[in-house]
């Protein structure tokens, strides 16, 4: 997949691309139908599939919000669209000037001017323009106008839930794991180097990578299963994010302990797949009471984890 970073104008050569246009911040279920059919169509025709979309956050940009907790890095969101059959990813530099451009002088000068498109896809709550005045049935007026099909797709629903990034956010920052995943499509991730810790894992008979993970969304403080990716092969593991409250730590550490796993990870960089929370973290009277409640957590994390495998092949969702 060719990735295209823009600033004042994209200087690339189209012929007649499938366009998606939006944020897709989480390629969730939505996105995906979206992009499914902008690449179905693309490809069906023998032409490129693109997705346009804004860097940074058109919101962050507006003051809107003073930070928007990512759920997808920059480049897990882009290593999803390529597996998903996108062949151009452009990234667009979203300014206050940009902002202030008319819906019809953006379709007339990016889509049609720069992009040559012959199929835009957008979601039926997509908005553009100047005060985000322009819709969807403003595009499919001006496709007619302007010479391009305007296909707009439908909100997907997860347990009678419109399954939006807003909507996962909120999932995910109150621990509602299994929640959010169902709306992804595919297990939430984090992913950081291997740093060392306090090596009181070992010590407890539970040796763990402590990592110092990507900035992006982290769920709450807790214990969670979770499956860990490293140098392409999966392991069941699980994870504590927090404070270590037993031992007064003051800084929040993210721990994962790999299950039935020997080999040194210092150095190295995880990815790890959130599965279900099991537990809020807690302050513990005593080092075995900490040590009991570990055995207890391993021993559900397992078998949450080989029903999950049972289930479902973790390697095929986790990119």
């Amino acid at each position: 997949m060719e990735i295209i970073r823009v600033r004042e104008k994209i200087f690339q050569t189209f012929s007649k691309p499938s366009v998606a246009l939006g944020n897709f911040d989480g390629v969730h279920l939505g996105h995906q139908e979206i992009l499914r059919r902008t690449v179905e169509t693309a490809h069906g025709k023998g032409r490129e599939a693109v997705v346009y979309t804004f860097d940074p956050h058109p919101r962050l940009v507006l003051n809107q919000a003073p930070e928007i907790p990512q759920i997808t890095t920059s480049e897990e969101k882009a290593a999803i669209l390529q597996s998903l059959g996108i062949d151009v990813l452009v990234l667009a530099e979203f300014t206050k000037e940009f902002a202030r451009q008319s819906p019809e002088s953006f379709v007339e000068n990016t889509l049609v001017e720069e992009l040559a498109i012959k199929n835009l896809f957008v979601g039926e709550n997509y908005r553009f323009g100047s005060g985000r005045s322009g819709t969807p049935l403003q595009l499919k007026r001006m496709g007619q106008e302007m010479g391009f099909s305007v296909h707009i797709v439908p909100s997907v629903k997860v347990q009678g839930e419109v399954v939006s990034s807003t909507l996962i956010r909120k999932l995910l920052l109150a621990g509602k794991i299994v929640e959010a995943n169902e709306m992804l499509g595919r297990p939430f991730s984090i992913q950081g180097n291997v740093i060392h810790g306090h090596s009181r894992g070992k010590g407890l008979g539970y040796p763990t990578a402590n990592i110092k993970p990507d900035r992006k969304l982290r769920p709450p403080d807790g214990v969670y299963a979770v499956f860990c990716k490293f140098q392409g092969q999966i392991y069941p593991s699980v994870m504590n994010i927090g404070r270590n409250p037993t031992f007064h730590d003051r800084k929040t550490s993210f721990e994962a302990h790999l299950l039935d796993f020997s080999e040194e990870l210092y150095g190295s960089t995880i990815k790890l797949f959130f599965i279900q929370r099991l537990r809020a973290e807690r302050t513990f009277a005593s080092v075995d009471e900490l040590k009991l409640q570990i055995a207890r957590d391993v021993e559900k994390a397992r078998n949450i984890l080989t029903e999950y495998s049972e289930n479902s092949n973790p390697g095929d969702l986790m990119i």
